[in-house]
């Protein structure tokens, strides 16, 4: 009896299933040759895409050294990541090989690497310090700093700096 039951409904919902999508019919109109070339992309954007890239790249491998400031900054935990005031500036220096991390007047430099991937730098702190820094060429970054299992995320904007 069950069984014969669960057919049963099991009809009834392929039957109004498919009267459903008979009566939800929509009509699409065909793409027209017009269309299709409109919707195609141009030789000049990826000529465009190409450009900018490579002067991204090419700002990326010339800086030297730069400040970077925080525009925001959050704590993320097991649970939630929450806005918080991010105040310290870090100073990248390429050719040291180190970053400094300054709050106020106190001011923390450890040694890092520094590797180049396309458009972006890529900064990480040797040793159990857990810090991680990407640069966009050389104007936006985001660190990101691990302190037990939880995370400090900054977000900035960076500045050249010529000695």
């Amino acid at each position: 009896m069950k069984i014969r039951s669960l057919f049963l409904v099991a009809i009834l919902a392929l039957f109004s299933t498919a009267a459903s999508a008979k009566s939800s019919k929509s009509v699409v109109a065909p793409a027209t040759k017009e269309s299709i070339e409109e919707a195609q992309i141009q030789p000049s954007d990826f000529q465009k895409l190409f450009v900018e890239a490579e002067k991204n790249f090419q700002t990326a491998k010339a800086w030297k050294k730069i400040k970077c400031q925080p525009k925001s900054g959050f704590l993320c935990t097991k649970h939630e990541c929450a806005k918080r005031p991010a105040t310290a500036s870090i100073t990248l220096d390429k050719t040291k090989g180190t970053i400094t991390r300054c709050e106020q007047d106190n001011c923390d430099t450890y040694k890092a690497e520094f590797k180049q991937t396309g458009i972006f730098f890529n900064i990480q702190t040797e040793g159990p310090i857990g810090t991680l820094i990407r640069v966009f060429g050389d104007s936006r970054y985001k660190e990101i700093t691990t302190v037990g299992l939880d995370a400090y995320i900054d977000n900035g904007n960076c500045e050249v700096l010529t000695e």
